[in-house]
């Protein structure tokens, strides 16, 4: 069934892939409860279970049974897909293997060995800072497993039996290796995810047969929402320039990437061409469709193709839109929003401008308020992925972009968007919300580009942040016992104070940040679990004891954090 004693066939890595993205969804809520800090908002196994299922679902694109054509085929669709630092990390360690596996045909155990090998080397090389004791260490291990084992006269299966005890040894000294981890009594999250990958692969060696790519289970829905650029505002349907959004795969040998964007180019707008010279992904607004499918033809075969009627879109948001009006709802859901036009043409490009991450209605507003001209939703428990971040990039009409990704999750992966995209991108490291929001509001598009984002760096960096959520678990956390349900106040990701009120918990993580620094500004941004009265009556307390700084109330609709604290 493809398996040879010493030899790996393209028919069983396509089942090793499928099966460990299958096994990795499975146990992914396991992995997210693995979370170091006990907060509701753990998604290391989520976000790498989507990245595994990126890189399957390129997989079963493929029509190849060459293994180094398969591992290129998870590579890439790993890095598109990849979500958070454990998704884009696991991208990394893809994409290190498949630069060994190039050309080959099949896979020898010292191919293997060097593989994993390069795999290590690859995801160390991405993190600027690797620290021991997580998922980096885990692969380490395992690569080097796998070196040792390939030197022994043994078959496939026993090489990745010996591969994956390894891992399993390098997970569990992950507890000693970081006292968070110890004081917690967790091991590694992304650790967890890469063993339970590989267990995963290894079950499909043992159980020598094709299975069926299921990363999802029964009920759930296949892939996350769609990235939908919707407009801020829905508008008449005249307003919409092209009426037919056209995305599809491009597969090919030699695809000249700049030459089909030219080519395009001229039938619309929104255009996005992103990818390498054997796979790409196409995306335009453009009243001739048709013609859009005729030119990609042309460059290799097509995949995936979609064509939406924008405008019965519009008109299906705006029926919705009335009704959730009428019951009071507000908002309409979308993963993204534009603020202004959609179809601002090359005519009206702009020197720069702005993506941010978000989460909550409120956010949204206050970024698009700020000038911001993509909101991209996402943030903690649902980090975008490296194309949507592409995506997001490529729908500012200006050839310089700022992103602020406002979650300390999505830096990386916003990062790797901007290696894959042609214009000119910087990434501010915002680890949250109110470090984004400072970021923004003092954003200036009559400076030149360097001088903005030194300036909104500085702005970001000002900024000593508290959050408040509750607690998942029992457990000791930074030498604070915490009961399951409490709430916890956070400084800057780390744990401070724990009670069972929630009032007396934000009152006492606040006294805490105006202890450690003078503030001139204390914003409060409450959560969707939080009403105005509440809040309100809250901020009227802490003017009240502390007169000197001034104060800021704001709905921010985030979930998970009953408040978020900004302290300028």
């Amino acid at each position: 069934m493809g398996l040879e004693r010493d030899r790996l066939k393209g028919s069983m890595f396509r089942s090793m892939i499928y099966a460990a993205a299958t096994l990795l969804n499975q146990k992914k809520e396991e992995i997210d409860f693995l979370n170091v800090y006990p907060v509701p908002d753990g998604d290391t196994g989520t976000n790498m279970a989507l990245t595994l299922l990126a890189a399957a679902k390129e997989v079963e694109r493929c029509g190849s049974e060459s293994v180094g054509e398969l591992a290129t085929a998870a590579a890439n669709g790993s890095l598109m897909g990849a979500r958070g630092n454990s998704g884009v990390i696991l991208s990394q360690l893809l994409r290190g293997f498949a630069q060994v596996m190039q050309d080959k045909h099949t896979a020898t155990l010292a191919d293997l060995a060097r593989g994993l090998q390069q795999a290590s080397a690859m995801a160390y090389k991405a993190v600027m800072r690797p620290v021991e004791g997580t998922m980096l260490t885990v692969a380490r291990y395992a690569a080097e497993a796998g070196k040792q084992a390939a030197r022994r006269d043994v078959d496939v299966i026993t090489w990745l039996a010996a591969v994956l005890q390894e891992a399993k040894t390098g997970l569990a000294e992950t507890t000693q290796m970081l006292p968070a981890l110890a004081e917690a009594g967790v091991v590694d999250a992304g650790g967890q995810g890469i063993v339970t990958a590989l267990s995963g692969a290894y079950s499909a060696l043992v159980e020598e047969e094709v299975p069926v790519l299921m990363a999802v289970a029964p009920g759930e829905e296949l892939e996350s929402a769609p990235v939908v650029a919707t407009m801020a505002g829905i508008g008449p349907l005249e307003s919409l320039q092209f009426r037919y959004c056209t995305e599809l795969i491009v597969k090919g040998n030699e695809i000249l990437l700049g030459e089909l964007r030219k080519e395009l180019e001229p039938l619309g707008d929104s255009l996005l061409v992103v990818g390498d010279r054997k796979i790409t992904k196409v995306h335009v607004h453009s009243d001739r469709p048709g013609q859009v499918l005729e030119i990609c033809r042309q460059y290799g075969e097509m995949l995936e193709i979609q064509i939406n009627n924008m405008a019965e879109q519009n008109r299906q948001a705006s029926r919705r839109g009335e009704l959730a009006g009428r019951n009071g709802q507000g908002h309409l859901p979308s993963s993204g929003s534009i603020k202004g036009s959609d179809t601002a043409s090359r005519d009206a490009e702009k020197q720069m401008g702005i993506v941010a991450v978000t989460l909550g209605d409120g956010w949204r507003a206050l970024f698009e308020g700020l000038g911001v001209d993509v909101v991209l939703n996402g943030g903690q428990t649902m980090n975008p992925s490296t194309e949507e971040l592409v995506e997001a990039i490529e729908r500012v009409p200006a050839r310089h972009v700022i992103v602020l990704p406002n979650n300390k999750n999505v830096i990386f992966a916003a990062e790797q968007a901007a290696k894959v995209v042609e214009k000119t991108v910087s990434v501010i490291p915002t680890p949250g919300l109110p470090h984004g929001v400072a970021a923004a509001a003092v954003y200036d598009e009559n400076l030149e580009f360097a001088e903005v984002v030194k300036r909104m760096k500085d702005a970001g960096q000002a900024v000593v942040s508290g959050e408040v959520t509750y607690a998942v678990r029992d457990t000791i956390t930074d030498g604070i016992r915490i009961s399951k349900q409490d709430f916890i106040g956070l400084q800057q990701g780390r744990v401070m104070v724990a009670g069972n009120d929630l009032i007396s918990t934000t009152k006492e993580l606040i006294r805490g940040l105006l202890a450690k620094r003078k503030a001139e500004i204390v914003s409060l941004f409450y959560g969707r679990d939080v009403i105005h009265a509440a809040a309100r009556e809250l901020l009227q307390q802490l003017r009240a004891e502390f007169p000197d700084p001034e104060w800021e109330l704001y709905e921010g609709g985030q979930p998970l954090y009953y408040y978020l604290v900004a302290v300028e």
